[in-house]
């Protein structure tokens, strides 16, 4: 079981790599290829479809193979893209490779997020907790490492980086072995208390839910999506800072949101899935609104770190929340929400490469403070119609 836990976090490190590996870079590959904020923005998008493309293609290889195949599969689908990135092939090939890494990273993340969800019931959010900690690790690491390679103008090689890591895991879970069967062990903490799950008095209700859930996911992973493309253009042109400076942007809001992640396993414990969400909403309204305000380098890391705590589980937490509210339907939940992570993660960068062509970046950030409004009215949603259907009488599903 350890062995299984270690290399699923493994896992999450990668993912956080692969999400911020371009946004670090985008300003060298732009100059390198003497492409357009927006085909930088199209980039985004690309991986971000190859990331909606590896969601069913998982789905359908975890009914078919054992979780060993389509781990390793999916490490070995990142190494692949990696190496082809790194030797800079034309602007053509490279949208294949990026693809292909979006591939990657999706069918790793709904495989493990899914294998965690049924293994561990009255301890998925303390595991998911863990596993986005690795995730943060690996986001955190990326950017810092990309910094100084592009300060060595060795920028390219941080794919060299990221291929071995992946191929390092491919051979690790050559080792594991495991039974993929829920586990009686409930030793040690467990999530804080939660209300029953709902009973749908109709399945139009459950999917209705379900959509807001879903809606949720795709507005917050295009914020932080957005936040991990863009975040250091914002710092190089709003604050006309230098790329290797610009960059740690990045860095500063994944430092955040690890901090974040290393409290929620106390949090959750203590505090409702609904509470935390709404507490993390709030925080991240403020802080994205007040970097509207500022435009200074010192100022704007500050709140680019409060920012990254009100950020740091609201996707692993709103996973959980939303799996405790369909019992029975963790695969078909999490590869929803994953899927729709991945449509957020290739709407929103997308737009905003194009509005960063067309607006200041003032601008941007304050249609970002639009987003989160949004991300708030779908949790109110979410809330008010769940604690509406829990105080109604049990009635059969039709």
């Amino acid at each position: 079981m350890k062995r299984f836990l270690w290399a699923s976090y493994g896992m999450y490190f990668l993912g956080g790599m692969t999400s911020v590996f371009f946004g670090a870079i985008l300003p060298e590959l732009l100059s390198y290829y003497h492409i357009s904020y927006t085909s930088g923005g199209l980039l985004i998008l690309l991986q971000s479809i190859g990331f909606i493309l590896g969601v069913p293609l998982a789905a359908s290889c975890m009914n078919r193979y054992s979780y060993r195949v389509v781990l390793t599969g999916a490490a070995l689908t990142v190494v692949l893209a990696q190496l082809g990135i790194l030797f800079l092939p034309t602007y053509s090939w490279l949208a294949v490779f990026v693809i292909l890494n979006g591939i990657g990273a999706s069918s790793l993340e709904t495989a493990v997020a899914s294998y965690v969800m049924e293994l561990f019931v009255g301890r998925r959010a303390i595991y998911m907790s863990r596993l986005e900690v690795a995730f943060g690790l690996g986001a955190l690491c990326m950017p810092a490492i990309e910094s100084v390679l592009i300060a060595l103008d060795w920028w390219r090689f941080s794919a060299l980086i990221v291929s071995g890591f992946a191929l390092f895991l491919a051979i690790v879970w050559q080792t594991v072995s495991i039974s993929l069967k829920p586990t009686e062990d409930e030793e040690g903490d467990m999530d804080a208390p939660m209300a029953k799950a709902p009973v749908f008095k109709r399945k139009i209700s459950k999917y209705t839910i379900l959509m807001l859930f879903l809606l949720m996911i795709f507005v917050y992973v295009g914020i932080e999506g957005s936040l991990n493309s863009f975040l250091p253009t914002i710092f190089t042109v709003n604050m006309n800072s230098t790329s290797y400076i610009a960059s740690l942007s990045t860095t500063f809001f994944w430092i955040a949101m690890l901090c974040g992640r290393l409290m929620i396993g106390w949090i959750v414990r203590r505090v409702s899935y609904e509470r935390y969400l709404l507490g993390s909403i709030l925080m991240g309204i403020l802080f994205i609104f007040l970097m509207t305000r500022f435009n200074t380098i010192g100022v704007s890391y500050i709140l680019v770190f409060g920012l990254g705590l009100g950020m740091s589980a609201l996707y692993s937490i709103t996973m959980v929340y939303a799996n405790h509210t369909f019992p029975g339907m963790e695969r078909i939940v999490t590869s929803a929400v994953t899927a729709f992570a991945g449509i957020g993660g290739a709407v929103f960068p997308f737009l905003l490469g194009y509005m960063m062509d067309h607006y200041h970046p003032s601008q941007v950030m304050l249609i970002m403070v639009v987003f989160f409004l949004l991300l708030f009215l779908l949790f109110a949603l979410i809330s008010m119609s769940l604690r509406i259907m829990r105080n109604r009488r049990p009635a059969r599903d039709v």
